[in-house]
């Protein structure tokens, strides 16, 4: 029965506090909020894996022609390290960030195991390819803006570059004759 005193008085408390205080208290529910929900949203290294998937697929679905440059140069440079197996997902509880390893611990080489030939610690804010946060992964959202726009298409005007001509023998052209 005590403890259910000490508990009704430590609550009775924090009300009267509010009341005293009230810019003070939604501050501190309004961080807590967002930090359970941070926590709550936080993605890994599956949504990782499944966004990478439809940023492909996305990319695939859009001709060469009036793919962006930029885009597939990032999504296939992530791709490639995720086929050697050097992406690690570190989850650091209100966000996530996906590193780039020198070597894929599945090869057994030297360079692999030794400590020395590792990279030092204060490197490794170069690793980092991408940070997970609120369910999205910020770099790959980043990277898939404006996917299927070609920016050597249009001017910085947005009017139409007139020396930008496409490649005749890669468009598709139908026959609709029988």
């Amino acid at each position: 029965m005590n403890i259910v005193n000490d508990y009704k008085t430590v609550f009775v408390e924090i009300g009267q506090d509010m009341k005293r205080r009230p810019i003070k208290s939604s501050i501190y529910i309004s961080l807590l909020t967002t930090g359970g929900v941070m926590y709550k949203t936080n993605p890994g290294a599956k949504e990782f894996h499944a966004r990478l998937t439809e940023s492909v697929t996305e990319l695939m679905l859009v001709s060469d022609l009036i793919r962006n440059p930029s885009s597939a140069k990032a999504i296939d440079k992530l791709v490639e390290l995720d086929s050697q197996t050097r992406l690690r997902c570190y989850s650091l509880g209100l966000f996530s960030i996906m590193c780039v390893k020198h070597c894929s611990p599945e090869v057994g080489l030297y360079a692999s195991t030794c400590k020395y030939l590792k990279p030092h610690w204060t490197e490794f804010h170069k690793t980092i390819v991408d940070v997970g946060v609120f369910g999205r992964w910020i770099y790959i959202e980043k990277a898939m803006e404006d996917y299927d726009i070609n920016s050597d298409e249009w001017m910085e005007d947005g009017t139409p570059n007139k020396n930008f001509s496409y490649n005749a023998r890669t468009l598709v052209t139908w026959d609709l004759r029988v």
